[in-house]
């Protein structure tokens, strides 16, 4: 005699594989919908990158010198982070920018200002985007001013570091101290 499977059994295996080839398909497409949009981002914001880190887009040729210059600085949503107001900007060479008389204003997320820094003679590296200053540096704040004789900044990170003669005067001192003491 034969063995005999009743077409009930047969039935609920094939539903069963119909199913996961469903739930496999189903998931290898998603995943690779997904896997496309974030390789789509990555394309997207390595080319904003790459746009920022061209210092052809500066205008400015090696050598000469602009009074006047402004230059805005975008991050990679396309904000404002930076903006640039040199009284005298010199192309030293590809990467480097000479500026006098600077007043760099940083941006909030919210697009509002927040530091000005005031450089009488700096350096910026437009590829590391480090501005370097070797001799008196000013930062103001709402709520405070800090001098220092020499400073360097990182524009992308937003930090930065004064050396030698640092003083700072603090506004608003009844918020800092706890209520009730003098």
């Amino acid at each position: 005699m034969l063995p005999f499977r009743s077409g009930r059994v047969r039935t609920g295996r094939a539903l069963f594989v119909l199913l996961l080839i469903c739930a496999l398909g189903s998931n290898t497409v998603w995943a690779e919908g997904k896997g496309k949009k974030h390789k789509k981002k990555l394309e997207e914001a390595k080319a904003a990158q790459e746009k920022k880190d061209d210092a052809s887009n500066i205008p400015l040729p090696i050598g000469h010198e602009a009074k006047g210059l402004v230059l805005p600085d975008y991050d990679l949503r396309g904000r404002l982070s930076n903006r640039f107001d040199a009284g005298v900007a010199k192309r030293l060479d590809n990467i480097h920018l000479e500026m006098r008389d600077l007043k760099m204003t940083t941006y909030t997320a919210e697009q509002k200002p927040d530091l000005q820094i005031n450089m009488s003679s700096s350096v910026l590296d437009l590829k590391t985007r480090v501005i370097n200053s070797q001799q008196q540096t000013t930062v103001h704040r709402a709520d405070f001013d800090i001098v220092g004789d020499t400073m360097k900044f990182d524009t992308t990170t937003r930090q930065g570091t004064l050396v030698g003669n640092v003083k700072m005067v603090i506004r608003g001192q009844s918020q800092l101290s706890p209520k009730g003491s003098e």
